[in-house]
């Protein structure tokens, strides 16, 4: 399969990486496409057929577990009727979402490591910024969504520089807000996280990092690693794949914000598209394996955001 990306790097690698973790041939990888792709066929209430490279973006994401690349799927483009709040009106050129790029970023660096991980860097740019909990995530969603158009998934290794965060931020990360955020994550997108790192941790955080830690998966809370300040980071990242801003070889996160601001010029079309790609629940041939967000067959339990 060919990969072409004018950001990522070491993708044919990375793809090797998701193959040996999952113990394929690149023949198998294509067989499973076909297999999905027959699926998708008998799947009239799903909005379109995804590419090749976003099929096996979600193939590697679940370790060729075809069955959970099915819910995975499904979930993905139902997510859009089920949390409206994160993707109605958060196109990524809209003027709140090229707000929220310039008070903060959430940006996969360029360079894979070694294992085929990308680093993925949180941080609110500079002092009361204004935060909005709801247009963080959609721009996480945003960035996802090149992501599989471009990369793939093989592991993260989160990195979230809390200098900037406050107690008026921490008050907005409601329960039910850090629930829904975790649905999403884990029900469409699958949690390949590695590590996450907390740089220049505060004690006003302990609280949302307790509930997180509670929230999500298991496994991931085993994954949190906190570091009062940032140069211990070096400890378990190199420095070929950190940014400037972090003793790294990268470029700065200023100047990588740019360069994905123009990256979402060139998704222009795809993000159109998906302002009103939604699944026809009327069409649905059996019920979503999700009964925790959905109510019962063909119709949805209202998912409130707060």
């Amino acid at each position: 399969m060919e990969e072409n990306s004018d950001y990522f790097e070491d993708i044919s690698r990375v793809l090797k990486e998701g193959l040996k973790v999952s113990h394929k041939t690149e023949q198998e990888m294509y067989e499973d496409i076909k297999i999905v792709r027959d699926w998708l066929e008998t799947q009239p209430h799903l909005p379109e057929v995804p590419s090749d490279h976003v099929i096996t973006s979600f193939l590697i994401m679940n370790k060729f577990s075809i069955e959970n690349v099915k819910q995975k799927i499904d979930m993905y483009y139902t997510m859009r009727s089920l949390f409206p709040e994160y993707f109605e009106n958060k196109h990524p050129l809209s003027s709140c979402m090229q707000e929220t790029m310039d008070n903060l970023c959430f940006i996969p660096m360029p360079k894979a490591t070694s294992e085929g991980y990308r680093l993925v860097m949180f941080r609110i740019f500079d002092e009361n910024p204004g935060f909005n909990p709801v247009n963080f995530h959609s721009l996480i969603y945003n960035v996802t969504e090149v992501r599989m158009h471009e990369d793939y998934n093989v592991g993260d290794i989160m990195i979230c520089d809390l200098k900037h965060f406050t107690l008026e931020y921490l008050a907005q990360c409601t329960p039910t807000r850090i629930k829904n955020y975790s649905i999403i994550l884990e029900k469409a997108f699958n949690s390949n996280i590695k590590q996450l790192h907390l740089l220049n941790y505060p004690s006003i955080a302990e609280p949302v990092v307790t509930l997180a830690k509670k929230l999500l998966n298991p496994k991931i809370a085993q994954r949190f690693y906190f570091h009062k300040e940032t140069d211990t980071i070096l400890n378990y990242v190199s420095k070929d794949v950190l940014p400037r801003d972090y003793g790294g070889d990268g470029l700065s996160l200023r100047e990588y914000s740019e360069i994905w601001k123009r990256k979402f010029q060139d998704y222009k079309g795809r993000f159109d598209i998906l302002e009103k790609l939604r699944v026809d629940e009327s069409l649905r041939p059996t019920p979503l394996v999700n009964d925790d967000v959905l109510g019962y067959y063909g119709n949805f339990k209202k998912v409130n955001v707060d």
